[in-house]
């Protein structure tokens, strides 16, 4: 784990060592940090690491934060320990991101707002990009799709 700070690595889900998928009831949400490391006695810090290289204004890609606030959510839920903070290690250097209301607050209504696209009929494509499309699981179902 070049890179990370020094700290027991309490939790992994890696080829070599498969974690346990977390999972909140409370919330409604599951994932698995690809570690969890220990920080003082009641603290859990979640990484997650990327293939890629870091953003070019220092800042993390959206969905990656997002995803670092579930982890958040998770170590607080389901392991009863504080998360002060996440990591995103890219390629070239690891972003700390602090675990805030605001984020918090951010992640619980974006969930809000995804279960409430469930309960539709119909949902409409929220994006201009055509790599995303073509990623896309429902692609072949989809008559907004861009590629």
């Amino acid at each position: 784990m070049s890179g990370l700070p020094q700290g027991q690595v309490i939790y992994a889900d890696t080829p070599s060592e498969a974690g346990d998928v977390l999972v909140s009831m409370r919330y409604g949400l599951s994932g698995k940090p690809d570690y969890l490391l220990e920080e003082g006695r009641n603290s859990l810090i979640p990484v997650e690491i990327k293939s890629g290289f870091a953003p070019r204004g220092g800042q993390p890609h959206r969905s990656h934060l997002l995803q670092l606030a579930v982890y958040f959510l998770l170590v607080e839920d389901v392991l009863q320990q504080q998360a002060p903070y996440g990591l995103i290690r890219y390629r070239d250097r690891t972003l700390e991101i602090a675990n805030t209301p605001h984020l918090r607050e951010e992640l619980i209504d974006l969930v809000d707002r995804m279960r409430q696209h469930l309960s539709l009929r119909e949902v409409r494509r929220s994006h201009n990009q055509r790599s995303r499309c073509a990623g896309c699981s429902l692609a072949e179902f989809c008559d907004e799709r861009l590629s």
